[in-house]
């Protein structure tokens, strides 16, 4: 890197947010940017290629791999968080999804205390940041950075899927982020022809050209240094080496719902009791950091099917599957790079208000534990996830040790609502994949199987085997009130010069993927910081 160590502007998290507030600050080009990222940069082809997507979720270099506490209403079971630790962050690592939430999410914030956060507002930006590949609509843009494009090759086992639904009496919706969200349709992707376009694809590389922002990567933040009230600076490590660096204007924190409030608990900023436990100076007594995380919690069934359709490897399939390997290696094309998530479904539960609460992903694979087990042979994996829990959970330091994760506590199922909500989702989704649009190539169920036949074995299954959807916020809630962590400005209380920018700023945790929302609130947030320079 550069001697230089005294910036205007120093950004904590290179991922989603992060690259568009760098992106957004850098317009003023007398303005001096600062991106400071944890991991390595995102060069792996793993991260460009589709079908490669179960290989950079289940762990590796580009992961911080995270672990759950033990969840008591899970049998005791810790369980695996993927976040992305590279540029881009988790856009670098997700499934590419595109999804905004429903309107009514937007509007809710602003009457839970965030003033000036509505629907309105939220859809203008959406669409500003957006080059959508149908075309430009009321709900859509073309001139933005970020491309969105529909999956060009659909398995003939996800279009059986759009039927199933149809057979059941649902809805095809071939829009998820327009009038509504109620029906099946084909999931959109974050992607430019044939690889991933993640935050650092579309926001961050761009305006590397305008020469007025610093990278570093492999830079652990040790803490923000406070100097009389206000941020000064951040304390870091970079590759082995102590160093300082210094805000002349501001300290802007996007590591995410697990790494910004460790490092503003860290920094000596939160519920005091934690930080003296953990060894750590109160500084700013601030107790909402950490506290009410919320995450969607996951299920799925997985259907066996007789031929080779699906993406599965098997036999039959092993000559096909590594002669895509090497026209992937040879010309970077072909089946690899087509999305392997393709076909989704909002529906309600027994509990759901006006807005669906149930969140369907179809896989047309046999796919177990976040793709850390290779599952030999050929079906389809259909996963549900409850998009309202009201279980809350917290983030808290263990130590004043930066390196040492903090301890992630989810608390799922901790409200009764929760568990009534996923049994359903469990329900429709064996209901979906008993339907005559698979007949052609059913061949079995094989979790949670044929013995689970009442709403008490469900209930076992869930408890055995339900995992996260990897949409973990809010926990440095914005708005007003006890556990608020920072304004409506984005703005931490009681220190100046410091502002909390990501997706632990939510709220309430939206009814849908968190990555284009997260975005969203960057991009707004980066014009406050300009207003107020």
């Amino acid at each position: 890197m550069s001697d230089v160590r005294e910036f205007d502007y120093i950004i904590v998290g290179a991922g989603s947010a992060g690259c568009v507030v760098a992106e957004k600050l850098s317009r003023d080009r007398d303005v001096s940017v600062c991106l400071v990222e944890a991991g390595k940069p995102d060069k792996a082809p793993a991260i460009r290629t589709a079908m490669m997507l179960a290989q950079v979720v289940s762990g590796g270099p580009y992961n911080w791999s995270y672990e759950t506490e033990p969840q008591s209403q899970l049998n005791d079971r810790r369980l695996f968080w993927p976040r992305g630790k590279t540029l881009g962050g988790s856009s670098s690592i997700n499934a590419m999804h595109y999804m905004r939430g429903a309107a009514e999410n937007f509007d809710e914030w602003g009457a839970m205390g965030a003033e000036g956060w509505d629907w309105t507002d939220a859809l203008a930006r959406f669409k500003a940041m957006q080059c959508q590949q149908r075309g430009a609509d009321e709900f859509h843009g073309v001139d933005g950075p970020l491309h969105v494009q529909d999956i060009p090759v659909l398995n003939p086992l996800t279009e059986a899927f759009f039927e199933a639904g149809e057979q059941l009496q649902y809805p095809r919706n071939p829009d998820f982020n327009g009038a509504k969200q109620f029906g099946f349709g084909p999931y959109q992707v974050t992607m430019k022809g044939p690889r991933r376009w993640s935050a650092a694809d579309a926001f961050l590389r761009p305006a590397l050209e305008r020469g007025n922002i610093t990278v570093i990567t492999e830079a652990l933040a040790h803490r923000v240094i406070l100097e009389n009230g206000r941020a000064a600076g951040v304390a870091l490590d970079i590759r082995g080496d102590a160093t300082t660096l210094t805000a002349r204007k501001e300290v802007i924190l996007a590591g995410g719902a697990i790494n910004s409030p460790q490092l503003l608990q860290l920094s000596g900023i939160g519920d005091p009791d934690w930080l003296k436990a953990a060894g750590v100076t109160p500084e700013v007594d601030l107790p909402g950091v950490g506290r009410n995380l919320q995450d969607h919690l996951d299920i799925a069934a997985l259907m066996r099917t007789k031929s080779a359709t699906s993406l599965g490897w098997s036999w039959a399939t092993v000559a096909k599957n590594f002669g895509d390997l090497f026209r992937w290696m040879l010309r970077g094309d072909g089946p690899l790079t087509n999305n392997p998530v393709q076909g989704g479904a909002f529906l309600s539960s027994s509990r759901a208000g006006d807005l669906p609460d149930l969140q369907l992903v179809f896989i047309p694979s046999l796919s177990k534990n976040h793709g850390k087990e290779q599952v030999w042979g050929h079906g389809v994996t259909l996963h549900v996830c409850h998009l309202y829990p009201e279980s809350r959970g917290e983030i808290r330091i263990r130590s004043a040790d930066p390196r040492e994760y903090p301890a992630i506590d989810p608390n799922y199922l901790d409200k009764e609502g929760d568990l009534v909500a996923l049994i359903d989702g469990l329900e429709i989704v064996r209901r979906i994949l008993a339907t005559p649009a698979f007949d052609f190539d059913r061949a079995e169920e094989w979790l949670p199987g044929p013995g689970a036949k009442t709403r008490a074995d469900l209930e076992a299954d869930i408890r055995a085997r339900a995992e996260t959807l990897y949409h973990p916020t809010s926990t440095c809630t914005m708005g007003k009130g006890e556990l608020a962590v920072v304004d409506p400005h984005c703005r931490v209380y009681g220190v100046s010069g410091l502002r909390v920018v990501d997706a632990s700023v939510m709220p309430r945790l939206v009814g849908g993927n968190t990555n284009a929302p997260t975005m969203m609130i960057a991009d707004k947030a980066a014009d406050m910081i300009r207003a107020s320079a």
